[in-house]
Formats: structure tokens, sequence, C-alpha cells
């Protein structure tokens, strides 16, 4: 159950395993934001106590609850803490990311400027770049023909009112989950906020900070990695009744990115387009019962 009456603006759920130094960037940037309107729900899936010493390190200048659980999957972690959630507002940030010290600011400005139950910003890195995906160019409202290019977890903005109506994440969606489907639960539970009548909105002006991984991607891990959101792509798009002429164009992406590579001798891109395309495809045929297809 959700609590009745808010305390707090916001409240920053951070799912977390196997890190323990990345969450003193996070934690010194929310401490930058020189404001104690919100808190913190740390969902400590290790086994062991590395975050004990963080959390009490950290204790006198954030407001920080720290979750302990042995259920796997950042989804069933993310919606744990959002059970436990006092403000207003949710936020999911990564446990590697980290946040500009105006983030609050820019989000109340925009907030007051353009009214809706959800909003979401960019994905960029340390010098300020794009990452992580496509992204729109122009503040829109968000729809259901451009969740794929406004959206990212750890940068939405979401009502706790709407989240619990709209179920809060698919736990079978995401790392963790078990299941193929390893991303795209962001869209999922965007889809799922306009299907129950949630307004949201897009700004590229609110941006977050996260590690640069395009060169990753070019590692045979990073390839399989690629393959695992490819199959969340897939089974978003199928679970919520988009027709393959919509999916179409994300299979012939990959196909032609493997021809391309292929012919100039790049080899490592190549791989990485021919594990999103098996994703891709896999993840839309799992879609029609639910069963996962490895």
């Amino acid at each position: 159950m959700f609590p009745d009456d808010p305390v707090f603006l916001l409240s920053m759920i951070v799912a977390t395993l196997g890190r323990s130094n990345e969450l003193d960037a996070l934690f010194a940037s929310l401490a930058a934001f020189g404001r104690r309107d919100f808190e913190v729900i740390l969902v400590d899936q290790n086994k062991d106590d590395r975050l004990v010493p963080i959390v009490a390190a950290w204790a006198d200048r954030l407001t920080i609850r720290h979750l302990r659980t042995d259920r796997p999957g950042v989804c069933r972690a993310r919606n744990l803490g959002a059970a436990e959630a006092r403000g207003t507002w949710l936020i999911f940030p990564d446990d590697d990311c980290w946040y500009p010290a105006d983030l609050l600011k820019r989000f109340d400005a925009i907030a007051a400027a353009e009214p809706a139950d959800f909003y979401c910003g960019r994905a960029v890195n340390a010098e300020g770049e794009t990452i992580m995906g496509r992204f729109s160019l122009e503040p829109q409202p968000i729809v259901r023909d451009n969740v794929w290019t406004t959206l990212i977890e750890w940068m939405l903005f979401v009502r706790r009112e709407a989240f619990a109506k709209a179920g809060g994440f698919d736990a079978r969606i995401g790392p963790g989950s078990g299941t193929p489907w390893g991303a795209y639960e962001v869209q999922d539970l965007a889809l799922n906020l306009l299907s129950n009548g949630a307004k949201g909105r897009y700004d590229p002006a609110l941006t977050g900070h996260h590690p640069d991984d395009r060169l990753l991607a070019e590692t045979p891990d990073g390839a399989r990695k690629m393959r695992v959101y490819g199959a969340g792509l897939g089974y978003v798009m199928r679970k919520h009744g988009y027709r393959f002429f919509d999916y179409l164009p994300h299979l012939l992406r990959p196909i032609a990115g493997m021809a391309v590579y292929t012919v100039t001798g790049r080899s490592a891109l190549a791989r990485r387009s021919r594990e999103i395309l098996a994703g891709r495809w896999s993840g839309w045929r799992s879609a029609t019962s639910g069963r996962t297809i490895s």
C-alpha cells in the first residue's frame, strides 16, 4: 500500500546490486541539490553489507532509507521501493548515474509550465553528449508513437498515484527478471500510463549523466547485452498491440547494419547488429503467449 499523504516532493528509488563506490558519485550529486525535500530509498539486493558504511557516511546529508531484499530483478526492486515511497513524485536513478545540481530546479520549471502526470528527459555523458539511445531534440508530449525516443528509466519522473494505477513496472522485463526481455521496461510502463489516461511530457533540457558505454557495444559481452535489449523491444511492442508493419523498421535496421559492417570489415559491429536482430525477432515471437524463447 502507498502512504496516503506525501511527505516529500520526490522519492528517489535506487535499485542496486554489485556496486558500491558508484553510489558515492550519485549521492554526492543529490547532496549538491542543496535542498532536503526528497528522500532516497536504496533497495539493496546484495547478500553482503557492502553498502552499510556508504549509507552511514551520507546519513547526515541525505534522507536515506535502506531496504534489503533477496528477490532478483531491477523492476521488482523498484516496485518494492515505490511501495514504501512518501513523495509526490517518483524517480528511479541507476546506481551508477549522477545528476546536475540544478536538476530539481529544471524539473520544477518544466512541471509548472506543462502540467502532466509523468515527465522524462535525456541521457548524457560527462561532456553533455547524448548517449544510451536516440532522443528527440524538441520538447513534446509523450505519446504512443514516440515512447521509443523520449524515455529512459533513470530520467523518469512519475506521480506516485499514476505509477500505482498503472501497476508499476512489469517484473518480467529488465535486468535480473529471469526472462530474455532485458530492457524497455520504462516504455512498457509509459504505455500503461497512457492507456490509463495519464499525460506525459518529454523535455531534452532535463538531463542526467551516466557512464558512456558506447565502446562496450563492440565487445562480445556488449553484443550479447544488445540481444537481450532487442528482445525487450520486441516483447513490449507486441505486448502493447503494435502491428508487425510498425515493428518491421526495427528489424530492417540491424539487417542493413549487418550488410554495411560486413562489407566495410567492421566485424565487431556486424556481430552487434546480428545480436540485435536475433533479440528483436525472438522478443516479438515470445510475446504471442508470454513464453520465453532463448
